[in-house]
């Protein structure tokens, strides 16, 4: 029993002094556990500081990588726009130079081409056809016939047809007979006698030839089928009516009405010719296959019209025509820069300024040019309304308020083109326009200033528009003196037409001189 006891203690303690040696090591592994738990949190803390820093890492690994990919593909995206810009700038450029006529710019209407050029003019609102007061026409027989008749100038032949009765109506035929006349003068004898085509074919000639634009060829033709045959006029015979007409002509009375006049107007345009004289030469030169410019000036008012030819277009040119050097008042043209040293007043063509606006308006997208045009159009408007109520002048106030709005204009101009870039579409065009209105104010106002000066230069353009049509029929003039003798002959037809006269009836009397 005492060994069962002893044996029992001491399994009693070796099982106490087991569980002591557990409790022990129990307590040692809670120990590390606990220090494998903080060794394990912060490793799990550096692992979340690794994986943000991995992904931070990659994503700016990433970035720049996408960076370096698609830096040179913005680089030429950007280059690509620029150029395009560029492109697209220098198209509207082009645009505008090749939309650019002679209805939105001083190019000539010849230079228009085959391109179908709009009607620029502005709609007056009043009714198409005869407007009131104005004198009509309709097919009438002369009240004063029996004197025409007297006087040779007319035939008068009756068909009657009354049977006798003396109540009858008379219906009329105006017809006209075209027959040679043979005229025999008869003289003692003395010298050889001659031939020589007479007044009357000679004048029809000429004006057929540079009134009518008719070619020489055609002029032959219509005197051969018109007489049956029986006249038959070479080429060299109507120059030569053309030659004798010219030196019969005397420029001189045309050269005083026009320096003693008020206002003169002046115009020049380009011509074809296949002789060059340059000036102070004593001869012509003459190069085959090749043309040469000339140039055909024009000086004119109301009643006068004077053409002078000349090899250059320059103020050289102008002083060796001797007309503007000894005129003393106002000169229309249109602001070319050789005619403002001549004259005492310039009244710049306010037509040639209108469609230059226009231009700017419609091809470079410049409101402002729009607004100075509509501007000039009132001013003309107001003043052909003043006209038109025998007024002699502007009113000094509004004239004051067309000042101060023109002022203001041409500086809203300037304040628009400091902000525009250099390169952009009409910049050159409004820095040019605002410069002209700036510095030549009083020529563009002097219409408004003065009524006598003209708002346009029209009268000019009309004088010389017949050179591009005979030069459409002719090509070119083969001769100077051809061209001499033209502008010669177009100046006497044209005086006489402005006054009223018969323009036959000029060519008959030069002949007659």
């Amino acid at each position: 029993m005492i060994r069962v006891r002893n044996e029992m203690f001491r399994h009693i303690e070796e099982l106490t002094n087991r569980n002591e040696r557990l409790q022990a090591e129990n307590k040692e592994l809670r120990g590390e556990n606990q220090k494998l738990r903080a060794e394990n949190h912060s490793i799990h803390q550096r692992l979340e500081k690794l994986e943000s820093s991995y992904e931070q890492r990659i994503e700016a690994r990433i970035a720049q990588a996408i960076e370096r990919v698609t830096k040179p593909l913005y680089e030429r995206i950007t280059k690509l726009e620029e150029d395009n810009s560029r492109k697209d700038t220098e198209i509207q450029r082009l645009k505008a130079q090749i939309n650019k006529d002679s209805s939105n710019s001083s190019k000539p209407p010849s230079s228009n081409g085959f391109k179908k050029v709009a009607n620029n003019r502005e709609h007056s609102g009043r009714k198409t056809g005869g407007q009131p007061g104005h004198k009509g026409h309709k097919l009438t027989i002369p009240e004063n016939l029996e004197e025409l008749v007297k006087d040779g100038k007319v035939q008068h032949e009756i068909i009657d047809e009354t049977c006798g009765a003396k109540r009858y109506v008379s219906d009329w035929t105006i017809g006209m007979k075209v027959m040679p006349i043979y005229i025999e003068h008869r003289r003692a004898n003395g010298t050889l006698p001659s031939i020589r085509y007479g007044t009357e074919i000679q004048a029809l000639s000429i004006y057929m030839q540079n009134v009518g634009m008719m070619s020489l060829e055609r002029i032959s033709e219509f005197f051969k089928v018109v007489t049956d045959g029986l006249i038959s006029l070479s080429e060299a015979t109507i120059l030569s009516f053309s030659r004798n007409a010219a030196e019969r002509i005397d420029l001189e009375p045309l050269i005083h009405d026009l320096l003693n006049g008020e206002v003169l107007h002046t115009d020049d345009t380009s011509i074809k010719t296949t002789q060059r004289y340059e000036l102070g030469a004593s001869e012509v030169e003459t190069v085959e296959h090749t043309t040469f410019n000339a140039y055909v000036r024009t000086y004119s008012n109301a009643t006068t019209t004077l053409l002078m030819a000349n090899a250059r277009k320059d103020e050289e040119g102008v002083k060796h025509d001797n007309i503007l050097t000894r005129f003393f008042g106002i000169l229309s043209h249109d602001h070319e820069a050789k005619f403002y040293n001549y004259g005492t007043k310039h009244a710049a063509c306010g037509a040639h300024l209108s469609r230059e606006l226009k231009g700017m308006s419609d091809l470079c997208m410049l409101s402002w040019a729009g607004r100075v045009r509509s501007f000039f159009l009132e001013m003309n408007r107001k003043k052909n309304e003043d006209l038109s109520r025998k007024k002699a002048c502007c009113d000094p106030p509004i004239l004051l308020e067309y000042e101060a709005q023109y002022d203001a204009l041409v500086e809203e101009g300037a304040a628009y083109l400091t902000g525009m870039h250099k390169k952009t579409i009409g910049f050159d065009e409004l820095r040019k326009m605002v410069n002209r209105l700036r510095g030549f104010k009083d020529a563009h106002l002097l219409f408004m200033r003065d009524y006598t000066a003209p708002f346009t230069n029209n009268l000019s353009e009309r004088d010389l528009r017949h050179c591009k049509v005979k030069q459409k029929v002719s090509g070119c003039y083969r001769a100077w003196q051809g061209l001499l003798d033209y502008c010669k002959i177009r100046s006497l037809t044209d005086t006489a037409k402005k006054r009223g006269l018969n323009v036959l009836f000029a060519i008959r009397s030069c002949l007659l001189s």
